[in-house]
């Protein structure tokens, strides 16, 4: 379901991966399959244009000055087929070997509750401030589990770049950006959320018909983390994540 030439390199390529600038992070482009791509794609354009019958699939929104216009499905069970799949095939224990591979993190595991993630759409007007994810859970199994990295795909097949929506990866000690993403379609981002500030704070200026869209996969590990524990995401304020 992922390009092969990704499959087959993530070993490789773990290096690069680990040893890149600030925490670990790398670009994919060329992500997904081409045919699923097209098909995934096609149903979150359809589900941001029909939100007044298809709103039903996804959660109850969580607006706040941080998090403007953002809106997302995380049950499994509400998303459309093609989405479904992919879904499946990114918490699969194929995909997870990759993962593993790539991280050098030998017991990462998937999130079957896609908390925080699964499809997210952001509607013009919105942004998500910088901030440092959630690092751990509960209730995956008999023992906490911490959260690792993070994998977003992006789905929208038409994205100008003057729009905004970039994302930003920030510096641990919040003095801005060292490496800025941009919205191409079929781009994945892998990144570790140890110390790891992110988001595209800057309000979309997308046509009203437009939105953002995207996958995200969040993979966590039985081991603590070497940084502190966060029960929720911190934004940024005056240089301190709160």
């Amino acid at each position: 379901m992922i390009n092969p030439e990704i499959h087959v390199a993530s070993e490789a390529l773990s290096a690069a991966y680990l040893n890149a600038a600030n925490y670990p992070n790398i670009v994919f482009d060329n992500f997904l399959d081409p045919t699923v791509l097209m098909a995934v794609s096609r149903e979150g354009k359809f589900l941001t244009e029909n939100i007044e019958t298809e709103g039903w699939r996804f959660g109850k929104g969580d607006e706040h000055a941080d998090q403007v216009l953002k809106r997302g499905i995380r049950e499994i069970s509400s998303m459309t087929p093609v989405m479904e799949l992919v879904c499946a095939y990114m918490n699969s224990d194929e995909f997870v070997g990759v993962m593993r591979r790539l991280t050098g993190i030998p017991d990462l595991v998937a999130d079957w509750g896609f908390e925080g993630g699964g499809f997210h759409v952001t509607y013009p007007g919105g942004k998500l401030e910088i901030h440092h994810d959630f690092n751990y859970k509960d209730d995956m199994g008999p023992q906490r589990m911490y959260r690792k990295v993070n994998v977003l795909i992006y789905l929208n097949e038409e994205w100008e770049k003057e729009w905004g929506g970039s994302l930003e990866l920030w510096t641990k000690e919040l003095n801005g950006p060292f490496k800025t993403i941009d919205l191409l379609y079929n781009r994945a981002v892998v990144f570790n959320i140890e110390d790891a500030p992110h988001g595209h704070p800057k309000p979309l200026t997308c046509p009203l018909k437009e939105s953002r869209r995207s996958l995200a996969f969040y993979y966590y590990s039985p081991t603590p983390p070497d940084n502190q524990l966060y029960d929720r995401a911190y934004w940024l304020r005056d240089n301190k994540l709160v």
